[in-house]
């Protein structure tokens, strides 16, 4: 059964497209904050999640402390909802430099939610030493609220990764994860063997972002009969990469 088949808002149909989700069967094994992780911080998912929970789509998560259940104020309540936050665990995602920019979020009512969070050991945590450690490095700052997310704060927090555990911090955006990966492979970051291989472990940046831009492939499995080490050769061996890349492909 296809989303666009339920009774349910257009407004939520395209909420739920734009996140890729395009049939009933994906909603399965998703709870409110499985499916709020998947939406900007902003967004407000609260009519969807009515929507979905009226029809036995969605599960509210287990042990989780809805923020419904906490006595607040209705304007700390509302300006948590806006933003995307129904649970109280969801506040340790967010830096606090964000949360203090939560409209309509006042003194008071900042105060308020920062004894609620003491009260019920909510660490909030600020982005700002980690943008000071790898400022450095000159990663690309759209990484750092994932890094935040992800609870990495140094480089050593690297180590014994994959790539493709990289290429899921990243949120799967291949060219940040690309970038990401150079810049940490040159300060002696050494990631991983996995079960298949992402072409930026392979080649040069230059050459895996041409193959990535021209022909939208990113990993070796994507090309089937050639392995890494004839890769490497066709492409060291020829005097043009697009030549060189015609001939794997059309081998493939």
């Amino acid at each position: 059964m296809k989303i666009q088949d339920l009774n349910i808002s257009a407004a939520s149909k395209s909420a739920l497209k734009s996140i890729g989700l395009t049939m009933v069967s994906e909603l399965a094994g998703q709870n409110y904050i499985t499916l709020i992780n998947k939406f900007p911080k902003n967004f407000n998912i609260e009519p969807l999640i009515d929507e979905l929970n009226a029809l036995g789509y969605l599960l509210p998560p287990s042990n989780e402390i809805s923020i419904y259940d906490v006595p607040m104020s209705k304007r700390l309540q509302n300006a948590l909802v806006r933003n995307g936050v129904m649970y109280l665990s969801q506040l340790a995602s967010y830096p606090k430099e964000d949360i203090l920019h939560f409209r309509n979020l006042g003194q008071k009512t900042i105060l308020e939610l920062e004894q609620i969070c003491q009260e019920y050991n909510i660490k909030l945590r600020s982005i700002v030493s980690i943008k000071e450690y790898f400022d450095k490095y000159q990663l690309p700052s759209k990484i750092y609220p994932l890094l935040f997310q992800n609870n990495i704060s140094c480089l050593d927090n690297f180590r014994h990764m994959t790539a493709n555990d990289l290429y899921r911090i990243c949120q799967e955006d291949y060219s940040l994860t690309m970038q990401s990966y150079y810049i940490l492979k040159e300060n002696g970051i050494v990631f991983d063997g996995w079960q298949d291989k992402y072409i930026f472990e392979i080649l040069p940046e230059k050459n895996a972002t041409l193959l990535w831009k021209k022909h939208k492939i990113s990993m070796l499995s994507q090309m089937p009969g050639c392995s890494e080490c004839e890769l490497k050769e066709t492409l060291s061996s020829s005097y043009s990469f697009t030549a060189a890349m015609k001939e794997l492909l059309s081998n493939g």
